[in-house]
């Protein structure tokens, strides 16, 4: 029908591709196709789906622009080594993703095969040829209504012979779950190195297709996986799935369920450790925060020990408060030992306890007690450290100065200034601007205190990311807070982390932050928050590195396996890869772990909005709640309302946003996605040039890739301001 060339886009600066109809081509259907092939396809917005670009007429002929994909088709992928049943699943339950999505939307393929289906040299999948789908209502009942112009005519056979569904090889109504069968089809191709369906001509495999049986897959094939091709495989359209999505659930539940165990060092060979939060004994029970500082320091100075390994502090401090025993906690955080104490205070005298169990049969290994004046803190806490490497029989080799634990001021009042700012800060929301002022303060009383010149730049940073101030406000006192936090200490994971994302997302300089985010990882590779926001921040939002930034998601949540915000990390970096079924799992476990958190909720949320619009609606007003009209979470809720097709309800919500921003700062950013999400494109596009004109934190951080940017990105006037982006700092 026509011709594909590789070209380059001269405006956009990228690589595309022009598929070109041939000029003899003048029949009437195959225009209708190749005309329905990019109104289908740039309809849809998910990341395992080719993007259509433009389409238009050339001297007389018909052309469409698509992005670039630099491999072949499935057939290539398959045939270029032999793969293994793990990685033909990984690679199909991507594209079974954007199957979904498209059904979601009401859409039928009816052209599902290996052809259609494009792999990049990465290892990206695209679903592509949208030319024979068939808009139809969602549900199964009513799927064969047509709501669009068929291309089609009464008992015409439609798509590729090897792939059809039955009811599809007999001319019969067709709805979503003729693409699961043939998806199904694909699915078993790729497992047994042959079709399921075989004949000496077309009329012969379509007798098999509607009648025959299927043989079954070779015995290497996991037992559940061969009860999901086969359930894809069902003759009766009533008897398969009936829809994508419970087909993707299944097998993403399949990959978990059959992923090899996590090897668990063994205590002779290498042992483990978690220091869970001290106990507050004082008798106003007012000194969590202390308790927890004193905790968490001999924690952070365990972790850099070789031959130790360390649970992480927000999964390790999560048993505060639980009766779980110690087999369990070991159990849950897979360490051998386990640190427990508590801490008296009275006046400037301090009494902490402290003893090592161990974590199988909760034996205790050692025990001590200490009781000294408040400026001795330090000392306390590297002698209980010192203890526990000795116990452990872990090597103190290479320690400065023969201490563990260093002494971070000379000024008390500070320390414990900061330990207050510390414990608001892990909470996030509303405790930031109180933990702000108090790292202000530990700076006046001690300018050389490292940590806390991070903990300002922290604080301010992600104030100018969720748009409680203007990042013009917060933009010099982050990058000079950072800075100085770095030339007190150059080996801070803490300061590096924060100077790649203030570069990242004040001065949208990608090369420095990438810099930054790598040299704090390779300080403190046990870094999780650091390695969470160099996967979300960096790698998927500003370079558009899906797969690479969810493996360094994962490996965050490796390390500090129950903590709620890197978890939600995750779910954010999934949604962004359009991983939905994972990215609402992975959010509703960061809601069960923190139901405190608004910005867990708000991830479940904009996951859910894939076509769950009603769970996504009571989720994202439930973190407005917690988080007030100000926040992201009311953006996002006028986006699902938007994509819900409710423009009333999302107009009405970003009336409620400009008045509100009338009297108080709200984020260009913000007030832009409001507006697209009422319709209001030509607003929207005005507030987005305002955001990156003013250089707003949130515009520079989402804009690329955000998911609730799809829409907008679109739009060329939205690229070339993404353009004007990428051209103002050096490359990364």
């Amino acid at each position: 029908m026509g011709t594909v060339y590789r070209a380059y886009d001269t405006k956009l600066n990228r690589p595309v591709a022009i598929k070109l109809l041939s000029g003899d081509v003048a029949d009437a259907a195959a225009r209708r196709r190749f005309q329905r092939e990019a109104q289908m396809a740039s309809s849809l917005n998910h990341p395992h789906i080719l993007t259509v670009h433009d389409a238009g007429e050339f001297e007389g002929r018909q052309y469409l622009v698509t992005e670039f994909v630099d491999g072949g088709t499935l057939k290539d992928w398959a045939r270029a080594e032999k793969r293994t049943w793990r990685q033909t699943v990984e690679l199909l339950t991507n594209v079974a993703d954007g199957l979904a999505a498209a059904h979601a939307a009401g859409m039928t393929h009816r052209d599902i095969k290996p052809a259609n289906i494009l792999v990049a040299r990465n290892g990206y999948a695209k679903l592509a040829d949208f030319g024979l789908a068939k808009l139809t209502d969602t549900t199964p009942e009513d799927a064969t209504r047509t709501l669009a112009a068929e291309p089609t005519r009464p008992g015409m056979i439609v798509g590729t012979i090897a792939y059809m569904s039955p009811e599809q090889a007999s001319s019969g109504p067709v709805d979503a779950r003729s693409d699961i069968f043939s998806f199904g089809v694909v699915l078993y191709e790729l497992l047994a190195g042959r079709r399921p369906f075989a004949g000496v001509n077309d009329l012969a495999v379509l007798q098999t297709i509607i009648h025959g049986a299927v043989s079954p897959l070779p015995e290497d094939v996991p037992a559940a996986l061969r009860a999901v091709v086969e359930k894809a495989l069902e003759k009766d359209p009533a008897e398969r799935y009936q829809s994508m999505r419970e087909m993707v659930i299944d097998l993403r539940r399949l990959m978990r369920q059959s992923a090899p165990a996590p090897t668990v060092p063994h205590p002779a060979r290498a042992a483990s450790i978690a220091v869970l939060a001290f106990t507050d004994m004082s008798a106003a029970k007012d000194q969590d925060w202390f308790c927890d500082g004193i905790a968490e320091e001999i924690l952070n100075a365990l972790t850099p020990l070789k031959g130790l390994r360390v649970a992480a502090r927000t999964s390790a401090f999560s048993f505060k408060g639980k009766s779980d025993d110690l087999r369990t906690i070991g159990q849950k955080l897979n360490v051998t030992t386990v640190l427990e104490g508590s801490v008296r205070r009275a006046g400037d005298r301090v009494r902490i306890t402290a003893q090592l169990s161990d974590a199988q049969n909760g034996y205790q290994l050692w025990s001590e007690r200490y009781d000294r004046e408040l400026k001795d803190i330090f000392d306390v806490q590297d002698e209980i450290a010192k203890a526990i490497a000795e116990r452990l029989t872990v090597t103190l080799a290479g320690v400065k100065d023969d201490r563990l634990v260093g002494q971070a001021t000379p000024n008390v009042e500070a320390y414990q200034l900061y330990l207050k700012g510390r414990a608001l800060l892990t909470r996030r929301g509303a405790s930031m601007p109180p933990a702000l002022d108090l790292f202000r303060k530990v700076v006046e009383l001690d300018p050389g205190y490292s940590l806390a010149w991070a903990g300002i730049a922290e604080a301010s940073t992600w104030l100018a990311i969720t748009g409680f101030v203007r990042g013009s406000e917060s933009k010099a006192q982050a990058m000079a807070a950072a800075t100085r936090s770095i030339e007190l200490d150059p080996g801070s994971a803490a300061g590096h982390t924060m100077l790649g994302c203030a570069t990242l997302v004040f001065e949208n300089n990608r090369t420095m932050a990438g810099q930054e985010f790598e040299r704090a990882l390779e300080l403190n590779p046990s870094y999780a928050l650091g390695r969470s926001w160099y996967a979300l921040f960096y790698l998927q939002w500003a370079r558009g590195d899906f797969e690479r930034g969810i493996a360094e998601a994962r490996r965050a949540l490796d390390i500090d396996p129950l903590s709620a915000y890197v978890a939600m990390i995750l779910a954010c970096c999934l949604c962004t890869a359009g991983r939905m079924d994972e990215a609402i799992e992975t959010a509703r476990r960061a809601v069960q772990q923190a139901p405190e958190s608004f910005v867990a909720r708000w991830a479940l949320g904009v996951s859910e909005t894939a076509g769950r619009f009603e769970e996504a609606v009571s989720t994202l007003e439930a973190a407005v709640g917690m988080s007030g009209r100000h926040s992201i979470a009311f953006t996002s809720l006028a986006g699902v309302f938007g994509q819900w097709g409710k423009r009333t309800e999302a107009s009405a919500l970003h009336r409620e946003l400009m008045e509100l921003a009338s009297r108080v700062y709200v984020p260009a950013a913000h007030l832009g996605l409001t507006a697209e999400a009422a319709g209001q494109r030509e607003e929207a596009l005005a507030f987005a040039r305002r955001a990156w004109d003013e250089r707003e934190p949130p515009f520079i951080l989402h804009a690329r890739h955000f998911p609730e940017y799809r829409t907008l990105r679109s739009d060329p006037r939205f690229a070339a301001i993404l353009r004007e982006m990428d051209s103002s700092v050096a490359p990364c």
